[in-house]
């Protein structure tokens, strides 16, 4: 046991922010503490490592026990390079390392009687850092910093030069150096990317202490913990395995406390019933009696409030976009000598029988921001085009939310210039849709929060009547309860969605296509994102090669800088048996769409059928969706085997 929590309480005037409040963690632990922000997460993890007394209750920690905490605010120390920073953890290794280079200058001039003492001390100084692998600290760090997107050369950089996100990722290494008994990590995965977050990942799942995560990640938290500490008004329940396991116990839970809580209140209504009518009667006035103090005897279960206060989304389709939303032709963007993309070619088309849901995917700077502003003509090509339908409406929800609000307005004032015609009740219901209440609707919008100001962009999109949203990072500054509200709103949707994402439960439940931009191109990959990830190393080699060959037709020399290409790529041998592999797949999964695609075509035959409207047109959109993916997988297999 590393922690034990047992029965804690703590108020802030009349507020309870923790009621009652039990955790275990150990050595085995790895838990991710949930709940919506100012649900009590900081205060708790202030308790549990001593910053903050509990008024109520007992914290007991186990004797000698090494914790660190990941916060949003990293300190550094300003001069230091990120070799020194790093460096800086290994104290007691540094401690050492020094004794041992001053044990060994006294050995030299030691004289005959002192020689075996200093010789011995130089032993056991050795010795502990043998036990500490000294030897290997400069490895660790290197393979720490590479893991999260450093280059080696960076070593030597200072790390006030970083910018914050980068000094977070230093934090972060420092915490996982370290190596400690806990590990407490507050939005581990802010400011990384992708890749960066993969290796993360790894390296947790391997860590052989305890973690304790507070995580808005999904997806995330569903490959690293076992169990979930969900903080709702004030009240901590435990539930065992990762995040998905979690909710189908949540809502199982719920389901059944809900129903729990109707067959009382009946039973309640029929007591209370009898009291009224028998309270008067001299025959049973008694028995009345008898049942009201029973009643009130009665501990009453709460109606469960599911998932609190949940903003409600609803994005309206009224017009339709035509066939073809975009087409973009030959896109490149530069700024200065620095290449985001080259050579971008992509179609978008509306399908009626399935909303598009796009992904783009891409390393931090990469121009999936920029890629965004050009389909919103704020930002012009270097060359290319992009036709857009004139039927095509886009909405646009900026993760910088300054492009999207103006921050001198009110928040009534920002949703009356969307609803000219409406009442004043009419807009201060949108807006308690969003949970803004009371006086806070007559707030500056540069007043509220980063989470508030993000509910509202979202409300301003919901009024737009939009048939194309883009989505540039819209779970950002999300709890997970409002980050639900919105998947729902975007599975309900019917027009299409481009979301800039590095939320991969969102992509992972949702992406119809994965559009990653790699070494300046685009690969566009019409499949879902695991399906994406399974070939995405072979759709990059298959990138390159592309690129290898325009360039020789063009007659560019190789050296520069193709001939990086050439040293990425696979090869030869292991590119033949990875696109053997994922021919086989497609074939498989051709064959299972053809003899679906049979079988439910001889069920519409069937004359039997022939009154059974609804099961007929169930049958028909199945047999759809069926011949769609049949078309996709064909058009899949063809290009690999070109």
């Amino acid at each position: 046991m590393l922690i034990q929590a047992t029965n804690v309480s703590h108020n802030f005037g009349k507020r309870q922010v923790l009621d009652d409040v039990s955790i275990k963690i150990t050595n085995h632990s790895k838990i991710g503490l949930i709940g919506v922000n100012g649900a009590g997460k900081s205060t708790l993890l202030k308790i549990l490592i001593g910053e903050l007394e509990a008024q109520q209750g007992e914290v007991i920690r186990a004797p000698h026990i090494n914790i660190k905490v990941l916060t949003q605010n990293p300190k550094l120390t300003a001069g230091n390079t990120l070799r020194q920073e790093l460096e800086s953890v290994f104290t007691y290794v540094n401690t050492l390392k020094k004794e041992e280079e001053d044990l060994s200058n006294k050995l030299m001039t030691a004289s005959e009687e002192e020689f075996d003492e200093v010789l011995k001390e130089l032993g056991e100084v050795q010795h502990k850092l043998e036990d500490y692998d000294a030897d290997k600290i400069e490895a660790k760090i290197g393979r720490m910093v590479t893991g999260l997107g450093f280059s080696l050369d960076e070593l030597e950089h200072h790390v006030d030069k970083f910018s914050g996100g980068w000094q977070m990722r230093i934090n972060l290494a420092k915490v996982l150096l370290e190596e400690p008994d806990l590990i407490l990590m507050d939005e581990p995965t802010n400011h990384l990317d992708l890749e960066a977050i993969d290796w993360l990942e790894e390296f947790l799942l391997d860590y052989p202490n305890g973690i304790l995560l507070v995580s808005h990640d999904r997806y995330f938290l569903n490959q690293i913990v076992n169990e979930i500490a969900e903080l709702d008004r004030g009240k901590l329940t435990s539930y065992s395995g990762n995040y998905s396991e979690y909710v189908a116990q949540r809502n199982s839970m719920r389901r059944l406390q809900a129903a729990t809580a109707a067959r009382q209140k009946k039973s309640m209504e029929k007591q209370m019933e009898f009291v009224n009518r028998f309270r008067a009667s001299a025959a049973k006035s008694k028995q009345a009696k008898s049942r009201e103090k029973q009643l009130k005897k009665i501990e009453v279960i709460d109606v469960p409030v599911s998932e609190q206060r949940k903003i409600q989304i609803q994005f309206p389709l009224d017009n339709p976009s035509a066939r073809d939303v975009f087409q973009i032709k030959d896109l490149s963007k530069s700024f200065g000598t620095n290449k985001l993309f080259s050579d971008v070619k992509v179609n978008l088309e509306w399908l009626k029988e399935e909303a598009q849901r796009v992904f783009i995917l891409g390393a931090n700077g990469c121009g999936k921001t920029t890629f965004f502003k050009m389909l919103m003509r704020l930002e012009d090509p270097d060359t290319g085009s992009i036709d857009i339908h004139e039927r095509t409406k886009i909405g646009y929800y900026s993760q910088n939310q300054l492009q999207t609000l103006d921050y001198d307005k009110t928040l009534v004032r920002t949703i009356e210039e969307l609803m000219p015609n409406a009442t004043q009740t009419d807009v201060r219901g949108v807006l308690g849709r969003f949970l803004f209440s009371g006086d806070q609707v007559f707030k500056e919008v540069g007043l509220l929060s980063g989470g508030e100001k993000a509910r509202l962009a979202i409300a301003k999109l919901m009024l737009g009547g939009y048939n194309t949203l883009l989505l540039d990072e819209p779970t950002n500054h999300l709890d997970t309860i409002a980050q639900e509200s919105l998947e729902d709103a975007m599975e309900a949707y019917q027009g299409t969605i481009i979301c800039i994402s590095h939320d991969r439960y969102l992509i992972n439940n949702h992406a119809t296509q994965i559009w990653e931009f790699v070494e300046g191109s685009l690969i566009v990959h019409k499949s879902s994102y695991a399906d994406y990830l399974e070939k995405r190393d072979f759709l990059i080699d298959q990138m390159r090669e592309k690129k290898i060959k325009a360039a020789k037709a063009r007659g560019e020399d190789l050296s520069e800088p193709e001939a990086e290409l050439k040293e990425k790529a696979l090869s030869p041998a292991k590119l033949a048996k990875e696109r053997e592999k994922q021919i086989k797949k497609m074939e498989r999964e051709i064959k299972e769409l053809n003899t679906k695609k049979e079988n439910l075509s001889g069920k519409i035959a069937d004359p039997k059928l022939a009154e059974d409207y609804k099961e007929l047109e169930k049958l028909s959109t199945e047999l759809g969706e069926v011949e769609t993916r049949l078309q996709e997988i064909e058009s899949e297999w063809l290009e690999f085997t070109q």
